[in-house]
């Protein structure tokens, strides 16, 4: 299906017209794009008698859409994106004063919108930043503000609890410091948040949202071994490890299972979190604990995930505790063929010496990998000089 390539209805209404005059001047190429995308072709070429109306028609199914009207509603939408973009309050204002029902409209048009998570996405869930830079880009200043008003023009209980789960698993509000603030104007509004739900902080941590997990643990949320393991709290990991007796007083706290099968397991998963995280001393000191390094979670092990996240120091204990390097992932990847496909996918700053640094290890390169390796060197070359 063909996507509008602009945003301004003014531009295709104009469009429009043009089409209309080319008709009336009976233009082939106009009498063409009739045939190919009015449902009434025949006969409205056999009389003559094409409106407005019908050459709007025609575009919008140009565009991938059964009704100018609905065409319409999709370009309103989209320039309500780029008013949150812009940060631009008074044109958003403007926008939802003429058009009430643009706060409640659901898009289902474009790649992120037809299907996963952001599906049927409203404007409201425009305010998380999530998923990052694609949509919006970066969320603008007066986020808070604009989030105030699509609240106080629309505001739908089960749209505020989505847009909740986006801001919790939002990497870019949790850097800028707006996620719970943005929560906080979302349940005033009447969403919901649990904030002792088991679990709660797995969301905010499986998604690069440090921040915004250290605020809820401010606020009451439950705190595991998986949790104090990705934020790097190595003398509360040591506690739960040897239950501590203090820990007993701490209600926010959920001790390490006595079950030694579900210990085992929850130890992994501390240990995938703490190499995501990046937080070195804490993954040494579990692999110390009789951690598996071999094991995984998603289909990765804790090696896999922190020359993904691009965490230099982390690729280095693992070398240096000689955690095997070719155990292979999901997707048939060892921990450097993850590494050269994060540096050209999802590219962090320290995924060019690491890659350097597994190779030095010894890692084995599949014939297929130099000429990623080789331009991977030669943009490292041309960004030193």
């Amino acid at each position: 299906m063909t996507r509008p390539k602009g945003i301004d209805l003014d531009q295709y209404k104009t469009q429009a017209k043009e089409l209309l005059k080319q008709v009336r001047a009976k233009q082939p190429e106009a009498f063409e794009r009739i045939r190919q995308h009015h449902p009434e072709h025949e006969s409205l070429i056999n009389f003559g008698k094409i409106r407005l109306a019908d050459v709007q028609l025609v575009l919008a199914r140009e565009n991938g859409f059964s009704s100018w009207t609905k065409f319409k509603q999709f370009l309103l939408f989209r320039n309500g994106i780029a008013a949150i973009a812009d940060g631009d309050l008074e044109r958003l204002r403007l926008l939802l004063d003429e058009n009430p029902w643009l706060a409640r409209y659901k898009c289902r048009t474009g790649d992120l919108y037809e299907n996963g998570y952001f599906a049927g996405a409203t404007l409201l869930h425009h305010i998380a930043g999530n998923p990052g830079d694609a949509l919006v880009g970066p969320l603008p200043p007066n986020i808070i503000d604009i989030a105030r008003l699509l609240i106080n023009y629309g505001f739908e209980k089960e749209s505020g609890n989505y847009t909740i789960s986006l801001l919790l698993t939002s990497s870019q509000a949790s850097r800028r410091g707006v996620a719970m603030p943005l929560i906080d104007l979302l349940i005033a509004g009447g969403a919901e948040l649990d904030i002792n739900k088991p679990g709660l902080l797995n969301e905010p941590l499986g998604n690069e949202a440090p921040e915004t997990a250290r605020e809820l643990i401010r606020r009451g949320a439950k705190i595991d071994i998986r949790h104090a393991a990705a934020l790097g709290q190595l003398d509360l990991v040591k506690q739960m490890v040897n239950r501590d007796e203090s820990l007993k007083s701490n209600l926010s706290l959920i001790p390490l299972s006595h079950n030694p099968h579900e210990a085992k397991k929850q130890l992994e998963q501390a240990f995938f979190g703490a190499c995501m995280g990046g937080q070195t001393d804490v993954a040494e000191f579990l692999l110390g604990q009789g951690v598996d390094p071999t094991a995984q979670q998603g289909g990765q092990t804790g090696f896999h995930y922190a020359a993904h996240m691009g965490h230099l120091n982390t690729v280095k204990m693992l070398l240096r505790r000689k955690v095997p390097l070719e155990v292979i992932n999901m997707y048939n990847g060892t921990v450097l063929g993850q590494a050269i496909w994060s540096a050209f996918n999802e590219p962090k700053p320290d995924h060019p010496a690491i890659i350097e640094t597994l190779i030095s290890a010894g890692a084995e390169i599949r014939p297929n990998w130099n000429k990623w390796i080789n331009e991977l060197r030669q943009r490292a070359k041309a960004g030193s000089s």
